[in-house]
């Protein structure tokens, strides 16, 4: 339509009329789409529409549309905007191909009408629609088209996600997960027809044109916009829960960063926590929550979760509260990986985000360097959880010590892949019922270890074949009768089997070995085999029965001697005194000052050879001893030089 005249769209012909608004018959002002009737002269040699009248709306029927949906595949999009090159002369530019009822392939064309709103439409897009056919003509054509959600799967194109942040007329802008800038939308690229777009909404997008050196002057924009529900979208990726740091500087009051309207904090109001991480200090900016910066001081010790912003791969914390409060409950809104904050009520602890999660039993399996394995109440299983999850000290735990524990929220995110155990509590020993042992006493031999001497294996449980009978018996760490007991693949073993039908009271039947102590160092010694003059076999004074303290350098014990099958290392285990040094000097750390230890004899062939090369050298004689510690605190004030050369 013009200003004074239009076209008029024929019912019987494809085909259009002039028009002229001074033979319209009716006080209504036409508009576009409207209905009309009326009759044809011919003026000047050609067709015009004059007595116009209006009809009702739906009374002209150009074509009838099929109910069946169909599905295909768009073979040629339509040019939209500024990649129409030349004038598109075609009114059904697109093309569509599907496969019909008698399974042959047919191609039907599509107008800029014919999509259920304005979206891009891309090459080899999964696409459902209705068939049209034209009552003029019979022509048959695609309308009602809708994107599939499988074409992102199959086009290869790098989908985006982000939260609306501002809406204008007509276009909008989303913050990006993984941009910097926010990018500029227009509301026809809206997947969902009719769905009006609110701040806040989650969505997924394609960015368009694809960034590349010959258009980094090109404006992107998300195209393709397809709404994701409430919680979808992330901006930061959990990486540790429970985590502890002292607070260095307290956050200013004010409002916290806002995922949903973009905004971010002033770099002055964020808090800072220093912190360990795999080793090294770092420094973690955080923002509080309303009135929750009253609490929190410098030098405070707290509990928090870290966080890696996905845009620019900085860690950040989370769910920052005081240590002493994080015993009560654990942090609000923490998402599910390895570790929690500990909890130090059975019935608060964990409740966390409002839904509680039930306690369950079980055992400490293994002890490691800050972290250890949870054996289930079934035997089965092994749970990872970490010393800060712990409440109270590690050093009250040992191999075979009754817990509870809620189970983490993601189920993986330990150890290994293994399930992750939060809030966990020592409980007295009988706490957890076990299964009664039977008689007889039967005999094996073991043929898988516990996972624990071999993670590569995919059971957790070892396994006992017993001899002659051929039945076999799993057994976890309560099935052994004495939990620092370490089973190897081939060790005969005595046992009985429990009402479970699992193995219990599992004792090795292993050849028992005498050495002398060569030496000890700290935490650990080696002995000196009978035997084997050049070799000194290792040993842990965890191994040591009775009072480790008692043992001292030219002892004899008796051990048993185990060989790592990952690295072929033998160490002498369950090493138990048997006789004092000659000489009086086994009093270990009480013996006194004059007893002396006699050396071992390599030793003294070692020193007799030596005194002999040296004989013709220069000899070295020692003037004065060096001196150990005084047992004061720090440096006491220098002497002169003087008096030091005067002694």
């Amino acid at each position: 339509m013009k200003e004074n005249f239009g076209f008029i769209e024929r019912a019987d012909v494809v085909k259009e009329i002039f028009f002229h608004y001074s033979e319209t018959k009716t006080k209504e002002e036409l508009t576009l789409g409207d209905d009309v009737e009326f009759i044809i002269q011919t003026r000047n040699g050609k067709e015009v529409a004059c007595n116009i009248t209006k009809l009702p709306s739906g009374s002209v029927v150009f074509e009838d549309v099929s109910p069946e949906i169909m599905r295909g595949q768009v073979l040629k999009p339509l040019e939209r905007g500024g990649l129409a090159r030349v004038p598109q002369n075609d009114p059904l530019p697109g093309r569509i191909r599907y496969r019909a009822a008698d399974h042959s392939e047919v191609e039907v064309p599509f107008g800029d009408k014919d999509q259920c709103g304005e979206f891009t439409l891309r090459h080899g897009d999964w696409v459902q629609f209705q068939v049209a056919t034209d009552r003029r003509d019979q022509l048959k054509r695609a309308t009602n088209i809708s994107l599939l959600d499988e074409s992102f799967n199959v086009s290869g194109e790098r989908r985006e996600q982000g939260v609306v942040c501002s809406l204008r007329e007509g276009f909008g802008f989303i913050r990006c997960v993984e941009r910097d800038q926010t990018m500029f939308f227009h509301f026809a690229e809206v997947l969902r027809l009719g769905h009006e777009l609110s701040v806040g909404d989650e969505v997924e997008f394609t960015v368009d044109p694809v960034s590349t050196f010959s258009n980094m002057s090109s404006r992107q924009s998300a195209i393709r916009i397809k709404h994701l529900p409430a919680g979808s979208v992330s901006f930061e990726t959990l990486v540790e829960r429970g985590a502890r740091g002292v607070l260095a500087r307290e956050p200013l009051a004010g409002p916290a960063a806002s995922p949903t309207h973009g905004t971010q904090p002033p770099q002055e109001a964020t808090g800072l926590i220093t912190c360990q991480i795999n080793g090294a200090k770092k420094t973690l900016p955080f923002t509080a929550k309303k009135g929750d910066s009253k609490a929190l001081r410098v030098g405070d010790k707290v509990v928090f979760d870290i966080y890696q912003v996905k845009r620019s791969k900085e860690l950040v914390a989370q769910n920052v509260c005081l240590a002493t409060n994080a015993t009560s409950s654990p942090p609000a809104g923490a998402g599910s990986n390895a570790g929690a904050v500990a909890g130090a009520g059975a019935n608060s602890g964990p409740a966390a985000n409002g839904a509680a999660r039930p306690l369950v039993h079980g055992f400490i399996a293994a002890l490691k360097d800050g972290f250890g394995f949870i054996e289930t109440a079934d035997h089965t299983k092994e749970v990872f959880f970490h010393f800060s999850n712990l409440e109270g000290s590690p050093e009250a735990l040992e191999p075979g010590a009754e817990v509870e524990y809620c189970v983490g929220r993601g189920g993986a995110g330990g150890g290994g892949g293994c399930a992750s155990a939060e809030f966990v509590r020592a409980l007295p020993r009988g706490s957890v019922p076990l299964a009664a042992p039977l008689e007889p006493t039967l005999h094996g031999t073991v043929t898988r270890t516990l996972r624990a001497l071999n993670p590569d294996q995919p059971h957790y449980s070892g396994l006992i074949q017993t001899d002659g009978m051929g039945s076999s018996y799993e057994f976890g760490i309560m099935g052994l009768a004495c939990k620092r007991e370490i089973l190897q693949v081939g060790d005969p073993v005595t046992f009985q089997a429990d009402a479970e039908g699992r193995a219990a009271n599992i004792v090795p039947v292993r050849k028992k070995r005498r050495a002398t102590v060569d030496a000890i160092k700290g935490g650990f010694g080696f002995l000196s085999v009978e035997g084997e003059d050049s070799r000194r076999l290792f040993f842990h004074m965890s191994e040591v029965r009775g009072n480790p303290a008692e043992l001292a350098p030219g002892d004899t014990v008796e051990f048993v001697m185990l060989t790592n099958p990952r690295n072929g290392k033998s160490s002498a285990c369950n090493v138990v005194k048997v006789a004092k040094a000659s000489g009086g000097a086994g009093g270990g750390a009480g013996a006194g000052k004059g007893a002396r230890c006699e050396r071992p004899e390599r030793l003294l062939a070692r020193l007799r050879t030596a005194s002999l090369e040296e004989a013709a050298g220069p000899r070295v004689v020692v003037l004065r001893a060096p001196r150990g510690p005084d047992g004061g605190r720090g440096f006491r004030p220098r002497r002169p030089l003087a008096d030091l050369l005067a002694e």
